[in-house]
């Protein structure tokens, strides 16, 4: 059996939150760092480094979402966002499957009594 790659883990965890978003208040989005180049020849840099793969927001919650294959680790940056988000108050887990994600969000609502556990 092949393992799943982080392309589609992400794309999977995105459809799931789509998912999860026509019945529940829930704001997501795909979010990276990296450096872009203009049609000018111009290059900016975007988004902060070690930024999770996915930002999700529900009952007022900043949870980071980091996708990893199941032998994949994260970088001495990933880290250090992990470390900031989670002192700043946010919860941020790495997602190996479509399983972990829907641990993940089961454990944000039951330990934190989001308004993300309520229907629209």
């Amino acid at each position: 059996m092949r393992t799943a790659t982080e392309a589609q883990i992400q794309r999977g965890v995105l459809d799931y939150l789509e998912l999860l978003s026509r019945k529940k208040p829930i704001y997501y989005f795909r979010s990276a760092a990296g450096m872009v180049r203009t049609e000018q020849g111009r290059i900016f840099k975007t988004g902060k480094p070690g930024t999770p793969d996915i930002t999700v927001c529900c009952g007022g919650l900043f949870i980071g979402l980091e996708i990893k294959t199941t032998t994949g680790r994260q970088s001495a940056l990933q880290k250090k966002a992990q470390t900031e988000i989670e002192a700043a108050g946010g919860y941020y887990f790495v997602i190996r499957s479509m399983e972990s994600a829907q641990e993940a969000f089961n454990w944000v609502i039951l330990n934190s009594g989001a308004m993300c556990s309520k229907d629209k």
